[in-house]
Formats: structure tokens, C-alpha cells, sequence
């Protein structure tokens, strides 16, 4: 596989050549970057900030990890506590627009200005997957002017159902453009996902399509309801495709600043592989469904997979050390950082096809999507499909959560909590449990507790409340006069707000 550069060290060196007070960058400088450069540092910004910092705190808010107790690093996660001025929150956001949709603006404009149609689908892909992120994270952000430069340094903030609305005409008008006169082999070395298969790009859009369609369904049904239709009409009668292969950027190193940007971040740069252990709610579902996927997310301790129950990080060590008990997941320095799984696409399908009353192709695909997760992971299904994971024969909630909670086990590999985290707070999938109280701090439940049902933190600060969204960063509350709306809001109530998706 041909690479110009890795990954980490283009977001090192651009983030190191950034010194910035918004979110604005001049999409008209620098004009003498050639768009395949830019296209690459695109890529690479947004694998980062997905993977190494909304993964992390995904992956806590999905239940699929927990804090370890002989350490301390990340508490404010299993806390709800984080703020507009928590690190991670002010540098990810800023590193998303400027390291990543800034410098894929400029490769938009250039290729837009050539008729490079080709590639200015792979740019209009990267720019809906990173606005639709931002918006289900932050709610209402900077869009129409947030690429101005000096021209509007005050950028209006943007309502989420419009950005929406923008992205999904952007798709479609990307994917309706003549791509006869596309060169890959001119991208085949800086396009780090797809290598510069069209075809690829082209079924990404699609499927990131039905995500962002399904995303609003409750929100904007009538709207969404027409164009799954749409879609899945045009799907079945072979004109367009969907996902046939993961998403996935894989030219990692085991070498400094080369290596997968979670295990970079959390295990080479903090030293320490003990931090993030195994949490409770999702190893009790695995265990109790016999689901051999446990084995390939996480590393057992004497052949355990024991799991911490969410916010138990204060329990003295001398009543257990964590990394001498508890399982730990695996993050591994060379691991691929999906951006959507060939199961979840099939998974969305799925779902696509149980909105519109076909329950025979809900269940085809849903067995396609738990099918594609266990091949993934090199894992074998057995009699799950026909048993614990069957697709349930009736009733519209208890087969859209089937769904879900597959996509809740699948982006469980590689850290991708972050999405399933979005799922929840859509579709109430994983439920919470109803004794959360009764639930003491350690690595045990009761007998009574239903596993996979997800747990209110031991030391949660929300009221019993489970988070939906982040709060806007200091660097847009502080610099941004269009902000100020939302500097009056209080953290703690805004990571409770609904955004705009959710009735």
C-alpha cells in the first residue's frame, strides 16, 4: 500500500503551524498546496479527532469501557463533568474545523474550480461526515461562514436542521456529477482511505445518506421517510450501491507519532496501558449472550472478563488493584480507525427497511450487519442468529433495538463509542437500568440487574441523568459574538439538551 505520509504526523505538523483564537481559516490560502496534500492532512485531522479524542469519550458514555481505579486520567468522562473549557473539548473541535474541514474546504474549492468531480465527491464526503458529527455532538455551529478567514470572523452559528439539510444536498449533488474524466491513480497515494476507488467513495456517500436520513427520522419523518424510500428503490434496482467494505484508514506504525491515534494518545504519550478498563454493562451482555466477541475486544485477567461498574474509580486499592482484576480492551498500536464499519451500513439497511414495513429484508440485513461484525473480528457467530441474537419475529421496538444493540457491540472495536453513544440518545437502545441505585461501586451487580442495561455513574453529576451532547468550547464562546447565546447556558444543563434530532 503506497502512502506520501502517515497520518499522525500530518496532524503534528499542521496543528503545529496553527495559532488561532476561532475556528476560521481563509479557504483561499494557501493556494500553492496541491489538492492531493490537502486531501490527505483532511483525512488525517478528522481520523484523529474521531478516533483519539470523541472516541474516548464514546467509548466511556456507551458503557463499553470504565475508569481504572489506581488511576486517575480519565474520570471526568465517567463524571459527566466535562465543561466548555475541558482540553479535550476545545482541542477537538478547533483541530476538526481547522485542521480538518478547513483544509478540506480549500480541497473542495480547488476541485470544484478544475471540475474535478471526482474528487470533489471524496471532499463533499469528508465535509458531511465531519458536520454531521459536529452537529450531533455540539447541536447548533458555524457552516455557511465558518470558512471565511478575516471576511467574518464572527461566523453565524448555524441551526443543526439546516446543516443537515445542507449536507444531504451536498451528497447528492456530489454523487450526480460526471465522474468520466476522474484520474484515481492521481490519488491513489494520499487518498489513505480508499486509495482513490471512486466506486468506494461513491458507496460511502450512500450509505452516510441513509445515516444522516435515519439520524432524523422522529425529527423530520415525512421528509426522511420519502427519501429512504428513495434511496433503498434506487439501492434494489441496482443504480446506486452501499457499503460492500469498512471505512477504514489502516497505514498505521508501532513507531512514535505513526501509530493508530488512540493508542498514541492514551497508551505511548501517557505511558501506561491501565487506564481504560473494561466496563460491567457491556462484558455482563457479552458474557450472558456467550458472545465470542468478548474475547477479540478485550484482554482477560486469569481467564476473566470481569467489567467495572461505571464511576467505581475511587475504590481503594486495597480493596482492588483494577489492572490485576479487570479485563482491559484491546487498543493495539497498528489498529485500523473505521469510519464506518461495512456491518453498521448493513445494520442502517436494516433499519431502513423496518421503517418502511418490510420486516423480511430488515431481518436479512440485520443478519448480514451481526454476520459482517463477527467476520470482522475474526469471531464465529455459531448459533447466535437462530438463537440469543435472533431477530425477534414481531414488534417494531424490539427489532429496532435488536439493531441497535448490534451496532452498540460493533463500535466497540477500535473505540468508536462515539457513534453508538449518538444511538442512544436516538433511539433509547441500550435501555438504562432501573436500579442503578441499588448498585454498588466495584466490579459486581446484583442478581436482579439485566445485563447490557446501561448504568448511571457511581459518580455522576447530572442527576441521574445520562449526557446527550457537549458543550461549546471556550474558543467559540469567547471569540465569537453570534456565541453569546449559548456562553449563557450552563454546562452541566447543556450536555442535557436534546439537539435537534431528538423529539
Amino acid at each position: 500500500m503506497k502512502k506520501l505520509i502517515t497520518i499522525i504526523s500530518i496532524v503534528l505538523f499542521l496543528s503545529s503551524c496553527n495559532d488561532f483564537l476561532d475556528i476560521n481559516e481563509n479557504p483561499n490560502f494557501p493556494t500553492d498546496v496541491s489538492d492531493e496534500l490537502l486531501l490527505t492532512s483532511a483525512q488525517a485531522a478528522v481520523t484523529n479527532v474521531y478516533c483519539a479524542d470523541w472516541g474516548l469519550i464514546g467509548s466511556f458514555w456507551s458503557q463499553h469501557w470504565a475508569q481504572n481505579n489506581t488511576s486517575s486520567q480519565y474520570k471526568i468522562y465517567e463524571t459527566y463533568a466535562i465543561s466548555s473549557n475541558t482540553n479535550v473539548i476545545e482541542r477537538s473541535y478547533r483541530a476538526m474545523f481547522v485542521d480538518g474541514l478547513s483544509d478540506n474546504e480549500i480541497f473542495l474549492k480547488k476541485v470544484a474550480e478544475s471540475e474535478n468531480w471526482g474528487a470533489y465527491l471524496m471532499g463533499a464526503v469528508i465535509k458531511a461526515y465531519g458536520f454531521q458529527y459536529l452537529v450531533d455532538l455540539y447541536g447548533n455551529v458555524p457552516y455557511t461562514e465558518a470558512f471565511l478567514g478575516s471576511e467574518k470572523l464572527n461566523p453565524v452559528i448555524d441551526k443543526g436542521e439546516n446543516i443537515y439539510a445542507d449536507i444531504y444536498a451536498l451528497l447528492v449533488d456530489a454523487l450526480d456529477k460526471d465522474f468520466s474524466s476522474f484520474v484515481p491513480e492521481l490519488y491513489e497515494a494520499n487518498d489513505i482511505i480508499f486509495e482513490g476507488d471512486l466506486e468506494a467513495w461513491q458507496a460511502f456517500a450512500n450509505s452516510l445518506r441513509l445515516r444522516i436520513l435515519l439520524r432524523q427520522y422522529d425529527a423530520n419523518s415525512s421528509f426522511a421517510n420519502t427519501e429512504i424510500a428513495k434511496l433503498i428503490a434506487d439501492m434494489e434496482a441496482e443504480h446506486i450501491y452501499l457499503l460492500d467494505r469498512d471505512v477504514a484508514v489502516t497505514n498505521f506504525e508501532d513507531a512514535d507519532s505513526k501509530s493508530n491515534p488512540l493508542y498514541e494518545s492514551d497508551q505511548r504519550q501517557l505511558n501506561t496501558t491501565n487506564n481504560i478498563k473494561a466496563c460491567v454493562t457491556f462484558t455482563s451482555y457479552l458474557e450472558a449472550n456467550s458472545d465470542p466477541r468478548l474475547e477479540v475486544l478485550f484482554t482477560p485477567i486469569d481467564g476473566k472478563y470481569l467489567g467495572m461498574v461505571p464511576g467505581s474509580y475511587n475504590v481503594p486499592s486495597t480493596e482492588f488493584e483494577a489492572p490485576k482484576l479487570i479485563a482491559s480492551p484491546v487498543i493495539e498500536a497498528t489498529m485500523p480507525v473505521y469510519w464506518m464499519t461495512y456491518a453498521e451500513s448493513e445494520l442502517l439497511i436494516a433499519e431502513a427497511y423496518l421503517r418502511l414495513g418490510n420486516t423480511e429484508m430488515a431481518q436479512a440485513y440485520y443478519e448480514s450487519g451481526v454476520s459482517e461484525s463477527f467476520d470482522r473480528m475474526e469471531a464465529d457467530a455459531g448459533d447466535l442468529l437462530t438463537g440469543a441474537y435472533a431477530f425477534p419475529a414481531t414488534g417494531f421496538n424490539d427489532q429496532l433495538k435488536a439493531i441497535i444493540v448490534q451496532k452498540w457491540i460493533d463500535a466497540a472495536e477500535g473505540g468508536r463509542g462515539i457513534e453508538s453513544h449518538i444511538e442512544r440518545v436516538r433511539t433509547g437502545y441500550p435501555e438504562e437500568s432501573t436500579i442503578s441505585d441499588q448498585i454498588d461501586e466495584g466490579y459486581t451487580v446484583p442478581g436482579n440487574y439485566i445485563p447490557g442495561t446501561l448504568i448511571y455513574s457511581k459518580k455522576g453529576t447530572t442527576s441521574g441523568i445520562l449526557p446527550r451532547r457537549f458543550p461549546y468550547p471556550d474558543s467559540e464562546l469567547n471569540f465569537n459574538s453570534n456565541a453569546a447565546e449559548y456562553k449563557a447556558l450552563v454546562d452541566a444543563d447543556v450536555i442535557l439538551q436534546k439537539v435537534w434530532w431528538k423529539n
